[in-house]
């Protein structure tokens, strides 16, 4: 008898082994055709792979959900599957599932719920444990004698209790009546109040994320206001960033531009690199419309709102909470940025790597010299007339020209300062200009 319990021990072991590698193998063969650019056969393979309980399956089935590639665009079925990820330990799964939840009603998220909870994994249906319980046994009546057997029982006279005297209502004085009732305003702010701790927790202010392999790092920039401006900006003003957004960790780099121009997008410019390399090194010969196509097959590709920072924006993540000429100073120090004159190893003669100086407190890097970053504004001669709310200024004048901001390789340290600005025509493509993108989190 021992002997034939260890027997079915072992091959349910051994069953239980088989479905696990051949999990693996549909999924890692669902992997293969999705990066071959075979959305469908992916989905087809990851379908397989999550009725063994594979959470990475699960994940992938996600994403295709939510970017609509190889599966129909659906959010409710896309948090599912992440949802049935997140409870299978996958913590990527779980933070896109918390992000998607900001783009949905609250009856999509119930219903995408619902279905989680019904899921399955084959081989184990809903009823399975209901099945395997036994119904649990009636109890056993008593006996009864029958009615010549039983005694008589006397029955004694019911008594009517009296009928209760209703006491009148106080009704209270109208002013007491109302004090009592809550006001639309107070309700509205409690649920601003839930909202934001909702996006607190969500979003905190540093976080850094990345929406794909080939996508830009990203990093959560708290709202809050500066003084836009400077000696040669003016005139300086006060801005408020009412809402968190995220940066760009780093300026887009020729790895990310190239899986770009490769997918079909980004206008197929093939962006030169003068020989000096390209990886991570920031794209350069880029121009505004090359900047905003980045964008926009970014959005498409991944349904996510993706932009050019404003100008405002951009200073303030590049100030990130000071007011002196420089992130780090009201000098330019030495090795602090790439320029012409700010000493290190490319001073004046080419880009550097991304990364290759330290960041600012946002933890955004490179804000200051290596290339000059395009934004969305239209050039103006000076800050007057800018927008408090840090949006960009988009009309009233030829915007042919637009801003450029923080400064390149080429230029002195006078010219890499937080408020320094810069114009180009929006055509002009050039060794010394890249761009760095937003997202907005908040809507």
């Amino acid at each position: 008898m021992a002997d034939r319990k260890f027997l079915l021990a072992a091959v349910c072991a051994g069953l239980v082994l088989l479905g696990a590698g051949a999990a693996r193998a549909d999924y890692e063969a669902g992997q293969r055709a999705w990066d071959a650019g075979r959305h469908a056969e992916a989905v087809a393979q990851w379908r397989a792979a999550a009725r063994a309980d594979d959470s990475r399956a699960m994940l992938g089935l996600g994403r295709a959900h939510i970017w609509g590639l190889g599966a129909r665009q659906d959010y409710v079925e896309a948090y599912k599957w992440l949802d049935l990820a997140a409870g299978r330990g996958n913590a990527t799964a779980a933070a896109r599932r918390d992000a998607l939840a900001i783009e949905m009603t609250a009856r999509e998220r119930a219903e995408a719920r619902r279905l989680a909870g019904a899921w399955r994994p084959a081989g184990k249906p809903a009823a399975e444990k209901a099945a395997k319980k036994k119904p649990a046994a009636a109890p056993k009546s008593a006996k009864r004698k029958p009615a010549s057997e039983r005694p008589a029982a006397k029955r004694k006279p019911a008594k009517r209790k009296p009928a209760p005297v209703r006491k009148a209502a106080k009704r209270k004085p109208v002013s007491a009546q109302k004090a009592a009732k809550p006001k639309p305003a107070a309700g509205k702010q409690a649920r601003q109040t839930a909202e934001q701790k909702r996006l607190d927790l969500l979003w905190p202010a540093g976080k850094e994320f990345q929406d794909c392999d080939f996508c830009p790092q990203m990093v959560v920039v708290p709202a809050g206001s500066f003084t836009m401006g400077g000696e040669a900006a003016a005139p300086r003003h006060r801005v408020t960033i009412p809402r968190r957004f995220a940066v760009s960790k780093y300026e887009i780099t020729f790895a990310e531009w190239d899986a770009c121009v490769n997918a079909g997008g980004c206008r197929g410019h093939r962006a030169g690199d003068r020989n000096w390399g390209r990886g991570r090194r920031p794209a350069i010969f880029i121009d505004w419309r090359d900047a905003r196509a980045y964008v926009r097959w970014l959005r498409k590709f991944l349904g996510q709102p993706y932009r050019l920072l404003s100008e405002a924006e951009w200073e303030y993540a590049a100030r990130a909470g000071t007011q002196t000429a420089y992130p780090w100073g009201a000098a330019a120090g030495r090795e602090r940025a790439n320029c012409r004159g700010c000493g290190g190893h490319w001073d004046g003669r080419k880009t550097a790597s991304v990364g290759s100086h330290p960041p600012n407190a946002f933890g955004l890097h490179d804000m200051n010299g290596n290339v000059r970053e395009w934004v969305q504004d239209c050039w103006h001669a000076s800050h007057r007339g800018a927008p408090a709310d840090g949006s960009a200024r988009t009309a009233g004048v030829d915007c042919r020209k637009r801003v450029l901001r923080g400064g390149s390789w080429r230029d002195i340290p006078w010219d890499i300062r937080s408020a320094s600005r810069q114009s180009a025509g929006w055509k002009d493509r050039n060794s010394k200009t890249g761009f760095r993108i937003a997202l907005t989190l908040e809507p």
